[in-house]
């Protein structure tokens, strides 16, 4: 029984860094600066693009508090909540529907990207999977 217990631990451990092996780098930038230099701050999973929630908090100068599997960001007046695994985050005092659910990677929550950058810092964003690319506009034109 112990022995079954092990392996099924066992396998569902090496079964999470495989599936964290599929995700695609995505460079991200934030009004035309890249906003990490080394890569893996925004990653594509299942159609959807995520960002690591601390480094998009230092770029939008934002107070970020973890506890457990929730986050709660503050950017610009507008508070949000993150919880890992659920599809469901509260922006602005408002349950919000996200397009995927939080998930944690190398001991960082990554939250939808579109949902953080439109929702909480008011900006506007450019996402070309294509080419492993998504562009947040500030203080930028995104035409030009």
């Amino acid at each position: 029984m112990i022995r079954r217990l092990a392996a099924v631990v066992l396998a569902l451990g090496l079964a999470a860094p495989a599936c964290a092996a599929g995700d695609a780098i995505i460079h991200l930038s934030l009004d035309g600066r890249p906003v990490d230099r080394s890569g893996g701050i925004a990653v594509a999973r299942g159609g959807v693009v995520y960002a690591d929630l601390v480094d998009l908090s230092k770029a939008f100068d934002g107070l970020l508090t973890v506890q457990g599997r929730t986050a709660i960001v503050t950017v610009n007046m507008t508070t949000a909540t993150f919880t890992a695994g659920s599809v469901t985050a509260e922006i602005g005092h408002a349950p919000v529907v996200l397009r995927g659910a939080p998930f944690w990677r190398h001991g960082h929550l990554y939250v939808p990207l579109d949902a953080f950058v439109r929702q909480v810092a008011g900006a506007r964003l450019r996402v070309d999977t294509q080419h492993a690319r998504a562009r947040i506009y500030v203080n930028a034109n995104p035409l030009s």
